[in-house]
């Protein structure tokens, strides 16, 4: 079953907020907004629930700027 990622982040450079979601499962793909890659590195468990944690890779429109988060 997939999940859905919602990523809303800001650029390093130039402070744009970038939006986009994608789904991650069995299959990867991004529905809307801005493309990024995702890649997951591991489980944490909170008080919340088990998530995923990430390093999400996208490109800025409005600068250009390649970068990279851990969500």
């Amino acid at each position: 079953m997939a999940e859905t990622i919602r990523l809303r982040v800001k650029c390093h450079a130039c402070s744009n907020l970038i939006e986009g979601t994608a789904k991650y499962g069995s299959g990867h793909y991004v529905a809307e907004g801005i493309p990024f890659e995702f890649v997951a590195v591991g489980k944490v468990e909170g008080a919340q629930g088990r998530r995923v944690k990430a390093e999400v890779t996208c490109t800025c429109p409005n600068c250009g700027v390649k970068c990279k988060y851990i969500v």
